[in-house]
């Protein structure tokens, strides 16, 4: 059994579906999965049909591609485990299939995938916006290095988190004392680390202070280097967008626009939005080390890891106006589509509606002019 001292999943701890946090908690999975669904969605078809974002870097378009893709995997992985009912289903079935607990420890790279990949999105706009470093990489023709580096370092990254437990969690069986209601043993099934482990492993999993463990381990590299590099990106085209705005007053013989004035001051807004998502995440992890010993796998924090997955892109799409452009555009598309595909479906019932009444009444009628009106019918 678990201590006061180790670490336990949350799929091993006891809920109540009847209490005010997890009805709370489970609408807010629903609420938070639609948005990631949707968001990520249009995120990828936004990205993928932008002309402008082409023209501007194709490593742009990728990264900002494969970010609506992993978020959209991160969303459902969390809302899985954080909602009640499902987590129960997760419970039972990774405590019985081999394959299940193996595919469960995986799931956890594609909070890891997200957070680099955003990481690596953010630098590449950071290049697109800065005239130094467009010109430095381009002096380089580094545009296959853009794609190489960053593979291989999450490559490194992956391994070094996701490996060790991949390989020795497996199924676990828990035998519980009988109760006075019962004279059996209750037996729970967890994934988990095998009994037979050494006690380095075991130290290694079940440690949750600062220090060289499986926790520290995972959350400096999906929460702590992500999210500081990430805000300190952030803060360099903050700092760009600055520079360019005072050269430009410098340089033109008028005062800026009221207009672009207003343009720069929404852009560093949804930068500040942007840093405070992932900063949210960071120090969730953070509370969550001091306060409690489950650590990152306690409801607000997994609550925030959701909310970042599922958000990125809405505070993300707001920065630009052509984004927000092709995103009005594409739900105008979709809703004027669905509208038509209504109207289409209300002519088809109608009809059938009409051949079906017309097939009713034409018997009828057949049948009345058949009959005899004589006396001798009677």
């Amino acid at each position: 059994m678990v201590t006061n001292n180790q670490h336990m999943s949350i799929i091993l701890q006891s809920i109540d579906t009847f209490s005010h946090r997890v009805q709370v908690t489970d609408s807010l999975c629903w609420f938070l999965i639609v948005l990631g669904v949707l968001g990520n969605l249009f995120g990828l078809l936004i990205f993928c049909s932008s002309q402008q974002a082409w023209r501007i870097s194709t490593i742009y378009v990728y990264l900002a591609s494969s970010t609506s893709i992993i978020n959209l995997f991160c969303a459902i992985r969390y809302a899985l485990i954080l909602h009640s009912k499902s987590r129960i289903f997760i419970n039972n079935l990774v405590g019985y299939s081999w394959y299940a607990c193996k595919i469960y420890e995986m799931a956890f790279s594609f909070r890891v995938i997200s957070s680099w990949i955003t990481l690596f999105w953010m630098f590449e706009r950071l290049i697109c916006i800065s005239d130094r470093l467009r010109t430095l990489f381009h002096r380089w023709n580094t545009s296959q290095l853009k794609i190489a580096i960053p593979l291989v370092i999450l490559s490194f990254i992956l391994i070094g988190t996701l490996a060790p437990s991949v390989y020795i969690y497996q199924p676990q069986t828990i035998e519980n004392e009988s109760t006075s209601n019962t004279s059996r043993d209750l037996i729970h099934y967890y994934c988990g680390l095998s009994s037979n482990a050494s006690l380095k492993w075991k130290k290694y999993f079940f440690e949750v202070r600062l220090g060289f463990n499986h926790h520290t381990v995972r959350c400096f590299f999906s929460e702590l280097f992500p999210a500081v590099a990430i805000v300190a990106f952030n803060i360099c085209i903050l700092y760009s967008i600055y520079q360019t705005t005072r050269q430009l007053k410098r340089t033109s013989e008028h005062k800026m626009s009221k207009k672009r004035r207003k343009v720069t001051s929404w852009m560093n807004l949804i930068l500040i939005l942007h840093s405070s998502l992932f900063l949210f995440s960071l120090f969730s992890h953070i509370a969550g080390h001091i306060m409690t010993v489950e650590a990152h796998e306690t409801w607000w924090v997994l609550l925030s890891v959701l909310g970042n997955c599922s958000l990125n892109f809405y505070i993300y799409c707001l920065s630009g106006r052509h984004f927000r452009w092709k995103t009005v555009r594409l739900i105008k598309f979709f809703f004027f589509r669905i509208i038509y595909q209504i109207e289409i479906w209300e002519r088809q019932w109608k009809e059938r509606q009409r051949n079906f009444r017309h097939r009713e009444n034409y018997p009828l009628k057949t049948g009345l002019r058949l009959i005899p009106m004589n006396s001798s019918s009677v």
